[in-house]
């Protein structure tokens, strides 16, 4: 039984067993500490079904974040069960429907009473800091399908052929990690409560998914075309559902997967799963199943018709799937586009649930790229690197999916939900899920940007890191990284930086000894607005103007031997920073020649190296701006075409091409401003050459250039 809603909600809201009316307030919060994004709800659905025709909005399962990626329109939460009288009843969360969710819809059948999502943090410095959580980023969400009707602004709603509900109370807890080796999941705690007076008997436990892997920044297909390029495939030994593009010819893109994965079950103080079979059964327990079942997002028959009522939907979860005889035709109809497949995971049974009673179920949404070999729009063996999906793409979702069950287990070695002789490893006398060995704590980092540098400063604070196992405070040495050219446009910006410099404690033989005199200041130095004092410095020459880089700054220990822990990272996503080099605004206020204003690529040739690919996603650069300036872009007769308002203090990127291939935690330069050569109607701009004038709106100064538009 979980008590943490007492202390979060004061009043727990009791129930009869007679249907309730309620307003509902939607929230939706993002998982966003790792490099994982998912859409959590207050209403029971997972991730945003507009994504693919709203790219700039939030995530819905984005992997890796910012990259555009996305593997899922929307999941949700199904639980089935007969209650007193046989009366056999299914609750959902979300069901196969074209717009994804909207208030009274049918099968979208929870509802809140208006607490919206909850966020909070185990990490001391973050704001949301809460000795109750569990992870870096915990997002916690209510919900229940009590109600047949919901109250709103315009009257009461009823939910369409929702008129017997369980009265099933859901909290909802995700959990997430900022660690290099755990940053691609998200671990979603369920802990379900019969709130009814009735008893329920025989119940099921599912995640429906429509599961699809497309990019939506390079994609140009809407539709079912979008969705039918799925291939599917089913983990055994893993319990877990997978999907990856099997048929698109999308270009820029990347190859990855999208997973949901059942990864375990606390019911009457016992782990259910099928990996515990042993034990349960040596307590006369039966262990449950667990399986996937799949079926067409329309016109399906046979084996793949979609459920069309509670009955179908029960079978569904209760009933094993003929998974094996269809892994092939899952594999490969996306490579023909008859990909557009529901994916469904279940567990159970849960033999009886009482009146009041709670029960745990956890599931993870995992992302994983496949190995850089099988990147891009190539081929291997006559067929496409897309479509291949073998043990060899697969290593990665297998390495991150391992790490999901060890972060889960935790101090549960054996896996069987019992703290055993030898497993207490912190000495607490309970047992401890989510204990795993931690790198350092990530190094606050600040970032200077001048015209082809950057220096990057950061603290000390990951030296004084204690490693929750071993106890220790094992601190080694500090990594630098740096993106590669274009990794932004082919959205592998946060999965491929590179270690550019390493500095390490001498002395031991971990690492390269290399001390770190080099990077350390003689005195710390702060910055306005920021109290926090930096130790170390680290100067990057010979950068691009214009393009987009990604820093950051990781700590790493020693390792252990006593505990078989080999040397552990900070995530190089932590602390990321993304770095635009230019000309500072202080240089745009001189008389300088070097203080002249221009503009770059001029000329502008259509499908520049940054550019995305479509004409909402072009780019040129004014340099050598003033702090507050006005930039207007004329036809020769005079027309103006443009006219933008610089001012280096707020300017963040203002055009589309920052919002499918940057991210908010950008630092510019100051004295640069892009412009996405499309007017101020929104029209492309035909060749030719154009005039420009750049004011300054503090002196009054202005200055004047051409440019040309090659198509």
């Amino acid at each position: 039984m979980n008590f943490e809603r007492a202390i979060s909600l004061v009043i727990i809201l009791l129930f009869s067993g007679s249907a309730v009316r309620g307003q509902q307030v939607f929230d939706r919060k993002v998982t966003s500490t790792g490099n994982i994004g998912i859409s959590i709800t207050n209403v029971g659905t997972i991730g945003k079904p507009d994504v693919g025709s709203n790219p700039g909005g939030d995530p819905s399962m984005e992997y890796p974040l910012n990259s555009g990626q996305e593997h899922l329109f929307e999941a949700g939460l199904w639980i089935g069960a007969y209650t007193s009288g046989a009366q056999l009843r299914v609750s959902t969360a979300a069901v196969t429907n074209s717009s994804g969710y909207s208030t009274g819809k049918a099968g979208f059948e929870f509802t809140n009473d208006g607490t919206p999502v909850e966020e909070r943090s185990s990490l001391l410095d973050s704001p949301l800091f809460s000795p109750l959580a569990v992870s870096h980023q915990d997002l916690i969400a209510y919900f229940s399908d009590k109600r047949v009707s919901i109250e709103t602004e315009k009257g009461s709603v009823p939910i369409r052929n929702h008129d017997h509900p369980l009265f099933a109370d859901a909290r909802l807890e995700s959990y997430n990690w900022n660690f290099s080796f755990t940053e691609s999941f998200s671990i979603l705690h369920y802990t379900i409560t019969n709130n009814s007076d009735q008893e329920w008997d025989s119940v099921y436990v599912g995640m429906y998914a429509d599961l699809v892997d497309r990019n939506v920044n390079s994609s140009i297909e809407t539709g079912s075309n979008f969705y039918n390029k799925n291939g599917i495939g089913y983990l055994d030994s893993l319990y877990t559902t997978y999907v990856f593009d099997a048929g698109s010819t999308d270009n820029p893109s990347l190859n990855t997967y999208g997973a949901i994965s059942i990864i375990g079950a606390e019911y009457n103080d016992n782990f259910y799963h099928p990996s515990n079979k042993k034990y349960l059964e040596s307590k006369g327990l039966k262990a449950p199943y667990v399986g996937p079942s799949y079926w067409l997002f329309s016109s399906g028959a046979g084996d793949f018709r979609a459920p069309a009522d509670d009955q179908d939907r029960y079978n569904r979860m209760s009933q094993k799937f003929p998974v094996d005889a269809y892994r092939e035709k899952l594999r490969t109809d996306g490579t023909t586009s008859s990909g557009n497949y529901i994916s469904f995971i279940s567990i159970g049974p849960f033999s009886k649930i009482a009146p009041g009673q709670s029960f745990d179920v956890y599931f993870a949404f995992t992302g994983a790229l496949k190995p850089d070999e099988y990147q891009g729009l190539g081929t291997i063996g006559g067929k496409t690197k897309k479509e291949i999906d073998n043990d060899r793409t697969r290593v990665n979702l297998l390495k991150n999916l391992s790490w999901v069950y060890r972060t889960f287990y935790g101090e549960d070695k054996n896996g069987n939900g019992v703290l055993d002789p030898g497993e207490d490893i912190n000495k607490n006398g309970k047992l401890d899920r989510y204990l795993i060995p931690e790198p350092p704590r990530s190094p606050k980092i600040h970032v200077e940007v001048g015209a082809g540098k950057v220096s990057i400063y950061w603290d000390k604070r990951s030296e004084s890191s204690i490693d929750p196992v071993s106890g220790e405070k094992d601190f080694e040495g500090y990594r630098v990284y740096r993106s590669n050219l274009g990794d932004d446009i082919n959205g592998k910006i946060t999965a491929r930086a590179q270690v550019i410099a390493e500095y390490d404690s001498v002395g031991n033989s971990v690492g390269y000894n290399t001390g770190f005199t080099d990077i350390a200041l003689a005195k710390p130095v702060t910055f306005d607005g920021d109290t926090t004092k930096y130790w170390y410095k680290y100067d990057v020459d010979d950068l691009l103007s214009g393009w987009q880089y990604q820093f950051s700054v990781t700590a790493f220990d020693g390792g252990n031997s006593t505990y078989k822990v080999q040397s552990l990272e900070s995530s190089p996503n932590a602390n990321a920073v993304r770095v635009f080099p230019g000309t500072t605004a202080a240089s745009g206020t001189g008389n300088s020649e070097s203080a002249k204003v221009g503009v770059y690529p001029n000329p502008y040739r259509v499908n520049a190296a940054w550019d995305g690919n479509n004409s909402l996603t072009r780019k040129i650069v004014f340099y050598n701006l003033p702090d507050k300036a006005e930039i207007r872009v004329y036809t020769l007769a005079g027309e103006i075409v443009a006219d933008l308002k610089h001012d280096a203090a707020t300017y963040k990127g203002d055009i589309r091409w920052f919002n499918d291939f940057s991210s908010d935690n950008r630092v510019m330069s100051g004295g640069e401003h892009a412009w996405d050569l499309l007017s101020e109607s929104r029209q492309n701009l035909s060749t030719g050459l154009y005039l420009y004038t750049v004011k300054d709106l503090e002196t009054g100064k202005v200055q004047r250039g051409k440019l040309a538009i090659i198509k």
